[in-house]
């Protein structure tokens, strides 16, 4: 066993197991929802009205598609990596088959808490995407607590959220696209962003 092997190992033991308890389960349970691509898109759906909003909709939109199917899905086909869930000492609490490489609720809930720091960054509003980095990092220690993921699956979910990111970022910035970012005094208001 390698020392990377031996590090998953150890800390999928001091999650999964160390960590479990009855009280526990319905939290990470909801935080482990939230990092479904799907829900963070139909949530972000629910706001894509009127001018005031779109702007940062959007970009959020796109986001959860590339990192959820262009990042997370497709690099999971080229990377057989069985879950942790088929171990004997694992007690899984979902159900899942496909590869472990990445995770993809991290992948996209890292992505959504970059792009929303990139979003709000210098506003006064840049305690959001601050916040949504710590709901991505409980969203990634959920997924080794419910059994389906290794740590480092959650590691290279993240990395790869952070890079779809940044990508879209550039691109939609490249396009054009109004995010409204240049300036320290920005905000998501729906007058400033009128201004754009």
């Amino acid at each position: 066993m390698t020392s990377l092997q031996q590090f998953d190992m150890d800390a999928f033991r001091a999650i999964h197991l160390g960590l479990h308890s009855a009280f526990l389960d319905p939290f990470f349970w909801v935080l482990s929802m939230s990092g479904l691509g799907q829900v963070q898109f139909l949530l972000s759906l629910l706001f894509l009205k009127g001018r005031e909003t779109k702007y940062y909709v959007l970009p959020l939109l796109v986001t959860i598609l590339v990192s959820g199917l262009l990042g997370a899905q497709l690099f999971k086909q080229f990377f057989e990596r069985d879950r942790p869930s088929n171990l004997a000492i694992s007690v899984p609490q979902e159900a899942w088959l496909a590869n472990s490489y990445p995770s993809g609720h991290t992948t996209t809930s890292f992505a959504v808490a970059t792009m929303l720091l990139l979003m709000t960054w210098g506003s006064r509003y840049r305690w959001i995407g601050r916040s949504a980095f710590g709901w991505a990092l409980l969203v990634g220690i959920s997924r080794v607590y419910r059994g389906v993921h290794w740590p480092t699956d959650v590691l290279g979910g993240a990395c790869m959220g952070v890079f779809c990111a940044c990508l879209v970022y550039l691109v939609l910035r490249k396009l054009g696209h109004v995010l409204h970012l240049d300036h320290p005094s920005d905000t998501i208001s729906g007058q400033e962003i009128g201004r754009g």
